[in-house]
């Protein structure tokens, strides 16, 4: 590992240490895949509660403009370019992991 000349013994050997280093890293527990899934389960939910959240708000704006609209209009044409924005970028994130779950 000097960096020096190593013979073709020491060579397969640091070979075979690499394939065991390889082996042991795709040997993942259970457990850690069941945290991942945990983790996963526990974003979706999260999403759903602000996605809900965020709909309300988007009412409230709805009937602010309705009731004033040119005292709302600045602010209404602001947070919904910002859900455009959002938007967009939920639908690249859902595209990403749908194409990260196929083969």
């Amino acid at each position: 590992m000097s960096g020096g000349k190593e013979t073709p013994r020491q060579k397969m050997i640091g070979m075979m240490y690499l394939v065991l280093t390889a082996l042991l890293a795709m040997n993942v527990s259970k457990d850690i895949l069941d945290a991942f899934v945990i983790i996963n389960d526990g974003i979706t939910v999260t999403n759903k509660n602000f996605m809900a959240k965020n709909e309300f708000t988007y009412n409230l704006f709805e009937k602010a403009k309705a009731n004033d609209p040119e005292k709302v209009k600045k602010f209404y044409d602001k947070a919904f370019r910002a859900k455009g924005l959002a938007d967009a970028l939920y639908a690249h994130i859902e595209e990403l992991e749908k194409a990260s779950l196929l083969p």
